[in-house]
């Protein structure tokens, strides 16, 4: 082989390499965003059913109070910006560079911070009220993570559904395995 065959060799071998490592950083780049949405998706989550329980607790002794209820409405506004890392507002070309259009998955975080924001000021609103919304928004942010998210996700397929699972325990068959507790010892 020539020299000139050889460079057209090595430069082509250096092209490929080149697009192989690219690939490999846009993967690895975007399966660490994926890892960081389900982060922040998850602390989501776990907020929105935590005020569920605030403003309208299944118990009479669980009691928040309205500083409680503060501070979940500030977590919730921390939340709301950091998701824009992820989503960014929707520009309009009539609107300011500092504006835009919030992104549907964002309205249902801007929905907690508005509840907690009302429950705390009005500590007797209607609680079971408020719950049902943010039951309702917290289902949407699921359905609306799961979306952007659909490639990165696990998928099942049909054989693999569940049950439909009663909401009250004591109509369950009873249970075949011994239960070992420490009191139970």
């Amino acid at each position: 082989m020539s020299e000139g065959m050889l460079g057209a060799i090595a430069g082509i071998a250096a092209v490929i390499v080149t697009a192989c490592q690219g690939l490999y950083v846009f993967w690895v780049s975007r399966r660490q965003r994926d890892g960081e949405m389900t982060r922040w998706g998850a602390e989501v989550i776990e907020l929105i059913a935590e005020l569920e329980t605030a403003v309208s607790p299944l118990s009479a002794e669980t009691k928040y109070t309205t500083m409680e209820i503060e501070r979940l409405g500030h977590r919730a506004s921390a939340l709301l910006d950091y998701g824009r890392l992820f989503f960014p507002n929707v520009r309009d070309g009539k609107l300011p560079d500092d504006e835009g259009i919030r992104v549907r998955i964002l309205d249902q975080v801007l929905k907690a911070c508005y509840v907690a924001r009302h429950a705390a000021i009005h500590p007797n609103a209607d609680g079971p009220l408020l719950r049902h919304h943010l039951w309702e928004a917290r289902r949407a942010f699921v359905k609306l993570l799961q979306d952007e998210m659909r490639g990165a996700l696990k998928r099942s397929g049909s054989d693999k559904s569940g049950d439909r699972v009663p909401m009250d325990p004591t109509t369950w068959s009873t249970p075949t395995r011994r239960l070992a507790l420490p009191s139970s010892l």
